[in-house]
């Protein structure tokens, strides 16, 4: 495949064992992810929502001087039941497979300009329709990656998510105008960096057919395009 405004930086070279095992734990994070969001859901969701209720029924047999810290107390804890939420939605798959990738990005953008106060703006054109739920999720996951790289390193103002199909590929692209980096950092790959993120990304998307490319340089910006052929999709929507 030809990429003329894209190259491929500072990736090490995978063999076949190294991209294997790199590929298994990507799966092994989304199930993690998904225990994770079934505990929060399980417990602390439900402990949060009941110890409201309680709080309200407190709230009712004490004298009027205690209800303002009550009711403080109370905006709190919907406060926190609403973060539980949004990290339940955040980390559970379930929910995604419910939707098109596009809707999905929809919600990761609005996440990230309201978690994280960067503005996030997002722009589709043809989108493949439908998705088997396992590829969507690896789009999905190497989209937000690409996200949370951006929100650590590059002090950037904005970041576009630009998707569609381009001559028979999907192609989504993650641009911001943050202060951009040396490509060559990412060739040994460390939890500091983000390098062992991208490399799983890299991995599981070579797995579909597909790819990973990163152009950057210090002071312009970064701009990461995931490739993955259309053929691993059933259908195009327009």
């Amino acid at each position: 495949m030809h990429v003329s405004a894209f190259e491929e930086h500072g990736f090490p070279k995978l063999n076949q064992i190294t991209k294997s095992l790199a590929a298994e734990l990507g799966r092994v994070r989304d199930k993690e992810r998904q225990k994770i969001a079934e505990d929060l859901h399980d417990h602390i969701g439900q402990n949060l929502a009941l110890a409201k209720m309680k709080l309200g029924a407190l709230n009712s047999s004490l004298g009027g001087e205690h209800s303002a810290l009550v009711a403080g107390i109370s905006d709190l804890i919907s406060h926190t039941i609403e973060d539980t939420r949004s990290l339940i939605h955040e980390l559970h798959p379930e929910w995604r497979s419910e939707v098109n990738l596009k809707q999905a990005l929809d919600w990761l953008a609005k996440q990230t300009q309201a978690k994280y106060r960067l503005p996030c703006v997002i722009e589709f054109g043809a989108l493949p329709k439908p998705l088997e739920k396992d590829i969507q999720e690896v789009l999905f996951q190497a989209v937000r990656e690409l996200i949370v790289n951006t929100v650590k390193h590059a002090r950037a103002s904005k970041v576009r998510i630009i998707g569609g199909c381009e001559k028979g590929w999907i192609r989504i692209r993650v641009i911001d105008d943050g202060r951009g980096f040396d490509p060559s950092k990412l060739v040994s790959p460390s939890t500091k960096s983000g390098g062992f993120g991208l490399m799983i990304i890299r991995a599981r998307l070579g797995f579909l057919g597909g790819n990973l490319y990163i152009h950057s340089r210090a002071g312009a910006g970064t701009s990461a395009m995931i490739a993955l052929p259309q053929s691993e999709t059933e259908s195009v929507e327009e």
